[in-house]
């Protein structure tokens, strides 16, 4: 038949035949009871040397003999496999024999436990010796059961030449065959569930359990632990250092096959240094609330440090949108210049305020890239830094007291500039901390963050939900609306028009308008009505001694264009009219809001249905697949659950199920699966290494060092906490100063005194 060639008779697997791209399963200790269940076996007779020998009791329909014949390799190592699970052992692929065609000639299928465990010894106090040894697998037995398959001449059919059943082990019983290797492999939708897991940062052991509970029990399908952690491992090994090629390659194909997909990306030596991106949602998004950006560069970190800016927006719910993302191997002028810039070229317009941290480099970028955005420092940042600078408060009590007027006084979007500063001092004043050198520091930027100085700047309001860190879902309790309320709390009108979320401010505004506000004078001239609105304002939240309110407001009324405007600015700033506008409507029987105060980005429909339904798949051939697969999930899910009342009908289905698996699996002996590695394409969603070959030398980022490298997967704490959790250590006595303290004498103070 041609040259032919032995080869190494340990290198094949059964899981894995003749995969070029195989992983090594870790060695996996199973604890077998083999006493449980029903046996497959028996032990039939004694050697001379007193050695047990057990032989399979199968149907003489799966059992292979001599002279028997298949019509393909793959058909034969189907048929002996099954053999095995039904006897109660696991197969190995052994010795084999080729042509030059690769055609197979010769092959010897061994019981998995042939062959003798590695029993050489290493000295591991001997510093020379460098071999890496790897855990022994001491489950072999040297078993003689094998099948050996011979090609018959001229054809590609296939016949047994040797067949030896008996083996010197016992094999698993029916309650064990679960934890055979064959039994723990997992298949193609068992490594999508562990993929799409880990893509939610559920680690193996919760994933095994999730797995084991949809499966009904661990014995069902599947493997241990280990298996789906060595899943798991397999992949990060196939990526490794092919990730940022991976990366680029698949955002390149979702350019070409996603309308409207924007992707960015800067490569510095040969290394991803760069990268944004941004859909087609996101860019409707921009569009529609534009009016407020959020960027947050201390987001979180990838695996290499590099960092995660999102760029948030508020959406006509109040909730947070993500308009576009960007990981950054640097956190300097150049870099945020870069990600402005690409974002810039993505959205096409600037924004109108955008809000950040207080990095020197970002707010320098943000003035040269954005120069018509107002730039505004981040709210959240700033009080989350609070309870650390004010530590000088040492009574809990006051501290307390201070953080809540500090709060009530920064959030108080109704103070004007200069009342804000006349509090702000009255504040330090009482508290005996006008020396507070961050405090001080903060007053000095209050026109970058205090919104008393942002009141002319529309939709400014919107930062106090802006960080993602602080954000929270805006939800009202239904309310019983008394008779009193506006006739329009009546209507749909509203309702219908805004969304949920906004239409519950609304609500609010009118119960306040009802409650607190009452018409004290009005001054008619030229068509224009200045309406006094006298306040009763109790709101809790700004409630403090500290704390100057305005009492009365005017509402301008033009009886031209039938237009209110009030002093407050609450309009301006939020978006929605205010209270005391509400209480002239009230005054002058107003039933409805003005389509003018109803703005777009409030609005039910700014965003239109079909988009938000919108998923887009990788160009794969096989993309389809995937989704027909899942078609098919859905249709046996509901059927099942159709028939779970009729237990007739249901085995009957499952009878039919069953005549179509095996009618598949006798049409396709091979079952045609991918290797290893075009699984792991498929399911990554990357392209063969030879199509995209322009970004062929992009390398994984390297060394790369920001203000928090080192903390990822860790969380950041204050010193506040730090302070506290060390309160909680049990105290020990110290050599040194001879007291129950929480140092010891290496770091004692009365040492460091001494020195």
């Amino acid at each position: 038949m041609g040259d032919q060639e032995n080869s190494n008779p340990n290198l094949e697997d059964a899981n894995h035949a003749e995969d070029e791209n195989h992983f090594v399963d870790e060695d996996i200790e199973v604890n077998i009871d083999f006493s449980e269940g029903q046996p497959h076996v028996t032990h039939d007779y004694v050697s001379p040397g007193g050695t047990l020998y057990w032989t399979p009791i199968v149907s003489d329909d799966i059992k292979l003999k001599v002279t028997s014949k298949f019509n393909s390799y793959g058909e034969a190592v189907t048929i002996y496999r099954n053999y095995a699970l039904e006897s109660g052992f696991d197969v190995r692929l052994r010795r084999v024999q080729k042509t030059k065609n690769e055609i197979i000639t010769n092959r010897h299928l061994v019981c998995n436990r042939e062959g003798n465990p590695d029993t050489s010894k290493v000295d591991t106090l001997d510093i020379q010796h460098k071999k890496t040894q790897r855990r022994k697998d001491l489950f072999r037995r040297n078993c003689k059961a094998k099948v050996v398959l011979e090609i018959i001449l001229g054809t590609l059919k296939y016949v047994v030449s040797d067949f030896f059943e008996q083996h010197n082990h016992e094999l698993f019983s029916n309650n064990n065959m679960y934890l055979s290797r064959s039994k723990r492999k997992l298949d193609y939708s068992q490594e999508i569930f562990i993929h799409n897991l880990s893509k939610q940062n559920i680690g193996f052991v919760k994933t095994h359990r999730l797995y084991s509970v949809l499966q009904v029990g661990p014995s069902v399908r599947g493997g241990l632990v280990s298996n789906f952690k060595n899943a798991r491992r397999n992949l990060n090994c196939y990526i490794g250092g092919r990730d940022a090629k991976f990366l680029v390659d698949n955002m390149n194909d979702r350019t070409k096959n996603v309308p409207s997909f924007t992707f960015e990306y800067k490569v510095m030596n040969k290394i991803l240094n760069a990268l944004f991106w941004a859909d087609e949602t996101a860019k409707y998004n921009y569009n529609s609330f534009r009016d407020v950006l959020s960027l947050d560069a201390t987001f979180s970190m990838n695996k290499y440090d590099m960092v995660f800016v999102p760029f948030t927006g508020i959406d006509n719910h109040k909730k947070c949108v993500t308009f576009g993302a960007v990981l950054l191997s640097k956190e300097d002028g150049v870099s945020y210049e870069w990600l402005l810039r690409a974002f810039l070229k993505s959205f096409r317009k600037q924004p109108q305020l955008v809000i950040c941290d207080q990095d020197p480099a970002l707010k320098k970028a943000i003035d040269k890239v954005f120069p018509f955005a107002h730039h505004r420092l981040c709210m959240w940042h700033i009080t989350k830094k609070l309870p650390n600078k004010i530590l000088s408060i040492e009574d809990a009590a006051t501290n307390q007291k201070f953080q809540k007027c500090f709060h009530s006084i920064i959030w108080n979007s109704k103070l004007e500039s200069h009342k804000f500063e006349n509090v702000w001092r009255m504040m330090l004043d009482e508290f005996k901390i006008i020396d507070n050198s961050w405090l001080n520091t903060m007053y000095g930027l209050r026109t970058s963050w205090i919104p008393a100085f942002f009141k002319h700047i529309p939709m400014s309001g919107l930062m106090r939900t802006t960080s993602l860190s602080e954000s929270r879902n805006w939800s009202f309790q239904t309310t019983t609306l008394t008779g009193s309320y506006l006739i329009i709390l009546n209507e749909p009108h509203a309702s219908n028009v805004y969304t949920r979320n906004i239409f519950y401010q609304v609500q609010k505004e009118i119960s306040r308008a009802e409650d607190n506000c009452f018409q004290k004078n009005v001054i008619c001239s030229n068509g224009i009505q200045l309406n006094d609105v006298d306040v009763d304002d109790k709101d809790e939240e700004y409630n403090y001694d500290c704390l100057i309110r305005d009492t009365e407001y005017t509402v301008t009324h033009s009886t031209k264009d039938g237009s209110f405007r009030c002093t407050c600015m609450y309009f301006e700033h939020v978006g929605i009219l205010c209270r005391h506008i509400f209480g002239v409507f009230k005054f002058y029987g107003i039933e409805q809001i003005s389509e003018k105060y109803i703005l777009k980005r409030w609005r039910r429909d700014v965003i239109p249905t079909e988009l938000l339904k919108r998923r887009f798949n990788s160009s794969f051939d096989d993309s389809n697949s995937d989704m027909t697969a899942i078609d098919i999930l859905s249709t046996v899910d509901c059927c099942v659950s159709f028939l779970s009342h009729d237990t007739a009908k249901l085995k009957l289905y499952l009878d039919e199920q069953n005549k179509l698996k095996k009618k598949f699996i006798d049409d396709s002996p091979t079952h045609n699966i991918p290797n290893i590695a075009e699984q792991f394409k498929k399911l990554l969603g990357v392209v063969c290494p030879d199509v995209v070959s322009d970004v062929s030398d992009i390398q994984n980022p390297t060394d790369i060092c920001n203000k928090w490298s080192g903390t990822r997967g860790k969380r950041l704490k204050s010193t506040k906490e730090m302070i506290e959790k060390e309160i909680l250590k049990a105290k020990r006595k110290c050599a040194t100063c001879q007291q129950m303290v929480h140092h010891h004498k290496r770091n004692c103070p009365l040492k460091n005194a001494e020195k």
